[in-house]
């Protein structure tokens, strides 16, 4: 079976751009709205709780559900209004220094995005950035079924489809949390099951304060600390291409 170059799949939030403060506004907005204030979401107290609290759920279904109390049809309903707050949220967000010249430094290699962001904000930021071009393929949450979001293997299975018709001989995952290592290995296995044989590699940014791969469960290959590191890990591993 042909197969493609190296695939790398990259988050958004956290990974391509620091998202944090315009999620929380976005976040907070949304609730206002919709669940009658705010005083009953200890959680939303200030940006850097939202942040810590935000980062101990698997994913944005399982931190309304579990943190906020919401029923799974509550969740679907506030997810499907995510994008119309986005575009309304003033607060821009922040493309890391260097990712462009990590891209454009493995441009041997197919790129795509697989966030729970939306679509269009993602895109958004990185043609502001001039970095859209860059990527051959980007989902975001409202891409994928509501109920299959990251770590099931729906959105990077979907993605890597759209980066090219043959499945990679590797899928590199990079992302700022343990849930992002979760879903490249379960692409990974996946593909297995389909017969294709294909390496997974995943590695793990800490470009803001509070990501700490070392008390994650699944453990990352690789740890960047900044972005240039993803190119040094990616040449030193022959991920290039």
């Amino acid at each position: 079976m042909p197969q493609s170059p190296t695939n790398f799949i990259w988050d958004f939030d956290g990974t391509l751009a620091d998202t944090r403060l315009r999620n929380y506004h976005i976040v907070r907005r949304l609730l206002t709205d919709t669940a009658g204030g705010l005083d009953r979401f200890p959680a939303l107290a200030s940006p850097e709780t939202y942040d810590q609290v935000q980062r101990r759920h698997v994913n944005w279904r399982d931190l309304y559900v579990r943190e906020f109390g919401f029923s799974d049809a509550e969740t679907d309903r506030l997810g499907s209004l995510w994008s119309e707050y986005q575009l309304t949220e003033p607060t821009p967000p922040t493309v890391f220094d260097g990712l462009g010249d990590v891209l454009r430094g493995l441009a041997g290699a197919a790129h795509g995005v697989v966030s729970q962001n939306a679509r269009s904000q993602i895109l958004r930021t990185l043609e502001h950035a001039g970095l859209a071009a860059l990527f051959g393929a980007v989902l975001g949450y409202d891409s994928v079924h509501l109920q299959r979001q990251k770590p099931a293997p729906d959105g990077f299975l979907a993605c890597l489809a759209a980066l090219s018709p043959h499945p990679p001989r590797r899928i590199v995952g990079v992302g700022d949390h343990e849930t992002d290592v979760r879903s490249a290995r379960n692409a990974a296995k996946a593909l297995a099951e389909r017969g294709v044989d294909c390496e997974c590699v995943t590695i793990a940014v800490c470009f803001v304060d509070g990501v700490d791969p070392a008390a994650w469960g699944e453990q990352p290959d690789h740890v960047a600390r900044a972005p240039a590191d993803i190119l040094r890990i990616a040449r030193e591993q022959g991920l290039g291409a």
